[in-house]
């Protein structure tokens, strides 16, 4: 079309209205009797030069949707907050650790706008069961164990899990590519994407107080959430990084099949951190993203961080590591080896890592036989979500660290 034409603006908004037309007919194919090749309804058409719409706006804030079998899945770049992204049928006026809060004390709760809200969604503690998290902060409860995660630090993704098991896929190996004839065969290669199942799985913490602390603290709803969000969030970046796959936890980064590694590191060096920076990029893994972080023990973090020249100096870090967030955690340990004093680096691309979340994770406040006894309240926090490396070859595992 002509360029003058197309900037009319009674052009374009002809052109928007087609545009708007064809979306709803094809995006309301099952409900018009038209039916795909699969049998289903016609997915929503959205055409480019659209610029109305919530998926766009959502991106705009580090969020896909994608379109499931069953209903639309969610995935999050690492800041963004799924609280902003699931809608609910009612939007809470207060936060989450005050409505725990005022749902503990009852009409004992100053907070009178909590107090309201836990009236409303029926969530006052009053019989022997307790409690269970309104639908409308679940968002703010994965929300609330990613912000501990050092894995969310360093850029992992979220995606929503519709179903306890979701089927997704990853990348086993690049492409072979080649120059080519006219008429010559496409070079063969193996497979470049396999099937990967996230399978949803439970972790679960207990905490318990005294009756007396949670009617006499104004701020203990906001220091349980911290409690027991630091409690799973160490667990979730443990199984995330080194899980086994085994005994009931998602497999993690250093036992995935294909990741790249680097044996018997000894004491950690810079030239170490460079060593495996190389093999990143050696595994065509972008240098902005190689070069963002690397998690390991606080053991190792002290180490990198002390090192000296023989004239007892600091080490700088070369140029190639001026941008690398050196991360510690307690989820890597320095038990490893023989002689259980070994410890590992990761580094990496951790956009490829995804966490898949079930939004029926929660948190609990029960009242058990312990209240009866000796007036102690019991609280349950737990979530489900299951970890797939998307790209095995985006991650270095530096092992036989010492020191």
């Amino acid at each position: 079309m002509d360029k003058g034409l197309a900037a009319d603006p009674k052009v374009e908004a002809a052109l928007s209205g087609l545009h708007s037309t064809i979306g709803n007919i094809l995006g309301h194919g099952e409900e018009k009797g038209i039916r795909d090749a699969r049998g289903g309804g016609m997915r929503p058409f959205i055409h480019p030069g659209a610029t109305k719409g919530s998926h766009r706006d959502l991106e705009k804030k580090g969020v896909k949707v994608h379109h499931g079998e069953h209903g639309e899945v969610f995935e999050l770049k690492a800041g963004a907050r799924l609280a902003d992204v699931i809608e609910t049928k009612e939007t809470p006026d207060v936060p989450m650790e005050r409505w725990l809060a005022a749902a503990m004390l009852g009409d004992r709760c100053e907070d009178k706008a909590a107090l309201q809200f836990a009236n409303e969604v029926k969530s006052l503690s009053g019989g022997t069961t307790g409690v269970l998290l309104p639908a409308s902060f679940q968002g703010q409860w994965v929300d609330n164990l990613r912000n501990f995660m050092v894995l969310e630090a360093s850029g992992m993704t979220t995606a929503t899990m519709l179903n306890r098991t979701v089927s997704s896929s990853r990348v086993v190996s690049d492409p072979p590519v080649g120059w080519r004839a006219e008429g010559a065969a496409l070079v063969a290669g193996d497979p470049t994407f396999e099937l990967q199942n996230l399978v949803a799985k439970t972790l679960a913490v207990r905490v318990q107080s005294t009756a007396e602390l949670a009617y006499d603290s104004p701020d203990f709803g906001s220091q349980l959430l911290q409690v027991m969000g630091r409690a799973l969030a160490h667990e979730i970046d443990r199984v995330g990084l080194v899980g086994t796959g085994t005994a009931d936890q998602p497999r993690g980064i250093v036992n995935t099949p294909g990741i790249q590694s680097i044996a018997a590191v000894g004491s950690p060096t810079h030239q170490d951190m460079v060593a495996g920076l190389q093999r990143l990029l050696e595994a065509n893994v972008p240098l902005e993203m190689s070069e963002r972080n690397a998690i390991m023990s606080p053991r190792t973090w002290g180490t990198l961080a002390s090192l000296q020249a023989t004239d007892e100096q600091p080490i700088m870090r070369p140029r190639a590591l001026e941008n690398m967030a050196y991360r510690p955690t307690n989820s890597i340990t320095n038990d490893l080896g023989a002689g259980e004093d070994e410890s590992q680096i990761i580094m990496g691309d951790f956009s490829d890592l995804v966490m898949g979340v079930r939004m029926e994770a929660s948190v609990e406040a029960l009242r058990l036989q312990s209240f009866a006894e000796s007036l102690r309240l019991e609280f349950v926090g737990w979530t489900r979500l299951d970890f797939m490396v998307r790209r095995p070859a985006s991650f270095c595992v530096l092992n036989g660290v010492t020191a």
